[in-house]
């Protein structure tokens, strides 16, 4: 069955006490009207970024819930395609993102998305559209959807992209899935804390792998497996996305540890998801290695 979520259908927390907004079956397919970072407010290069979240950050649609799904199954969201608003905005906020000390004032610039062209002032550059934030309730506290953790949330990963599946636990029965903050292009790094931040149509199939004890979010796209990590430091998130990724070698290819390890130092690359303000912001990084070794 197909389903659609209206934008203002939103949480700005991965929560377990939040009411669904929506049910489904394991199977169904949605399309999750998501809004911006700023759930909208951003509309002319005037709108500076000079003041608080109007309700906070990265606004998830949602929350779903997805009938049957129990603690230690998994759910995999397989993003089947993301239609992109007809422009969306880059900004500088003063004093902020991983060159604060040389932004000294706001700016805003309005960036119109035509035929999957960005088009920034005589510049053109190509869409890469992505989801910044999709996640299940954690069992425990809350979780701001400006964070990521075991339960995904703003993993700022540019390969969620149309065609990736993510692989996501499920802590509390139906999951409670929320998904939102598209990017339609974003640098590995994320350095100024802000991408392209546009409002967007993302559909996704959505299924459960019972008792499949998924952990941690798992990415995976035709051509890679994808861990990831994340943490107060680069390198904290590196150690965690090259420890997920080690693991799954162990599992995968039957590696005792050393072995999972060495291979992982010839074949598995690590790399920065957003580190926009090291020790004031958390950072996310992926861990990379082809399907072609790994089945």
């Amino acid at each position: 069955m197909d389903h659609r979520l209206r934008r203002d259908r939103i949480a700005y927390r991965f929560d377990k006490s939040l009411e669904p907004v929506l049910e489904i079956d394991p199977g169904d397919r949605v399309t999750f009207e998501t809004f911006d970072a700023r759930t909208g407010t951003i509309r002319s290069d005037e709108d500076i970024l000079d003041r608080p979240h109007p309700a906070g950050s990265n606004p998830a649609t949602g929350p779903v819930l997805v009938r049957g799904a129990r603690p230690g199954d998994g759910l995999c969201v397989e993003i089947e395609s993301i239609e992109l608003a007809d422009a969306g905005f880059l900004a500088v906020k003063k004093g902020e993102g991983l060159l604060a000390e040389r932004a000294g004032r706001y700016a805003t610039r309005i960036v119109p998305v035509v035929d999957g062209v960005a088009r920034f002032g005589d510049l053109r550059f190509p869409v890469l559209p992505m989801v910044g934030v999709v996640g299940t309730a954690p069992a425990g506290e809350p979780v701001s959807t400006s964070f990521a953790g075991p339960h995904g949330g703003n993993m700022d990963n540019k390969h969620v992209g149309p065609g990736a599946r993510v692989h996501l636990p499920v802590a509390v029965p139906g999951a409670l899935l929320g998904l939102g903050d598209v990017h339609a292009a974003m640098g590995d790094g994320e350095i100024t804390f802000i991408g392209l931040e546009i409002c967007a149509e993302v559909t996704v199939r959505v299924q459960v792998a019972r008792g499949a004890g998924t952990k941690r979010p798992l990415v995976e796209t035709a051509d890679h497996w994808i861990t990831t990590g994340e943490g107060d430091s680069l390198a904290a998130a590196a150690r965690l996305a090259a420890g997920e990724m080690v693991d799954l070698l162990q599992e995968r290819l039957g590696l005792g540890f050393e072995d999972a390890y060495m291979l992982s130092s010839a074949v598995v690359d690590v790399q920065i998801c957003q580190c926009c303000e090291p020790g004031a912001f958390p950072v996310t990084t992926r861990a990379v290695v082809s399907k072609e070794l790994v089945p």
